[in-house]
């Protein structure tokens, strides 16, 4: 005979339980397929349909060290992962995030005095 356990929960409680004990397995049953794309090896051709730009400008930004490349023999590889990264630090910030940064340093430099 199995060992029984009587409990209480509240609504809140069950939820997260539920919630959990369903996220828990997903984890174990579906692939990561995120972290290997983001590691993934590609070709000049695959990067430049990546990035949607042309297989000319891939060989122009790594002649000019624009873009993060590596070099065996006299092929090119790209790391989507360094890829991504290299996209992100071209971001553009928006009008708040400008204002947020400005009133950090405000906020910063009243603190100072």
């Amino acid at each position: 005979m199995e060992n029984l356990l009587l409990t209480t929960f509240t609504c809140d409680e069950l939820r997260k339980l539920i919630k959990d004990s369903i996220t828990e397995v997903l984890a174990e049953r579906l692939p990561v397929k995120e972290e290997t794309v983001h590691t993934k090896l590609m070709s000049v051709k695959e990067t430049s349909e990546l990035l949607k730009i042309s297989v000319q400008t891939i060989y122009g930004y790594t002649s000019k060290r624009l873009i993060p490349f590596a070099k065996r023999g006299k092929r090119l590889y790209f790391n989507s992962q360094e890829l991504m990264a290299w996209v992100q630090e071209g971001k553009i910030k928006t009008q708040t995030e400008i204002e947020q940064i400005a009133d950090e340093y405000i906020h910063r430099k009243k603190l100072k005095r």
